[in-house]
């Protein structure tokens, strides 16, 4: 399971990915990435999701880690809410997360202006999040800006897709150390 311990550390949370145009494109993005790992919580057998030495182990020695999935009914899928209390749990009592980055790397069907507070969401983004970014913070980690693609299911899809799949490489990139770019959305 260790995908021979890589610097970022991808959680990819979606339970059909090959029937999902955005994050399957943000996966292919970053697959080939040299010092990226990425775990597919759904296709991986339940023993080695939920198996807490062996993820102290990849999260101890990564220097980032990201969570990936589409944002259903204003959350993540239930597998990464799983993975979160049965192993995220134990990891955040021990120095293998604390003072590394965690990012959420979401998608929407809505538009942008769906994500306000005078919006159809009511909410923002930020403001749905916010329950990752306090156990970022209870486990002593460096809340990232999320990075959203917003529109995945508007006439503007190719264009986000275009540009988000472009940022996103880059923001790896940039956790891994090999590109210094530190706002590339």
């Amino acid at each position: 399971m260790d995908r021979k311990l890589k610097k970022v550390v991808v959680l990819l949370a979606h339970p059909n990915l090959e029937s999902s145009r955005a994050n399957m494109a943000l996966f292919e993005a970053i697959k080939e990435i040299e010092e990226v790992a990425v775990y597919n919580l759904y296709e991986m057998p339940a023993e080695d999701v939920f198996n807490i030495d062996e993820w102290s182990r990849i999260i101890s020695h990564a220097t980032a880690v990201v969570y990936q999935f589409p944002l259903h009914w204003m959350s993540a899928p239930y597998l990464l809410k799983q993975w979160q209390d049965e192993v995220f749990t134990h990891l955040a009592k021990t120095p293998a997360v604390a003072g590394k980055p965690l990012m959420i790397a979401t998608t929407t069907g809505s538009d942008f202006e769906a994500y306000r507070s005078g919006g159809r969401n009511r909410f923002t983004v930020d403001e749905l999040l916010r329950p990752y970014q306090a156990g970022a913070i209870h486990a002593s980690m460096q809340w990232q800006t999320p990075f959203v693609i917003y529109g995945i299911g508007t006439s503007d899809t190719e264009r986000n897709l275009a540009k988000g799949v472009d940022c996103y490489k880059k923001k790896l990139i940039a956790f891994v150390g090999k590109d210094k770019t530190e706002d590339v959305w």
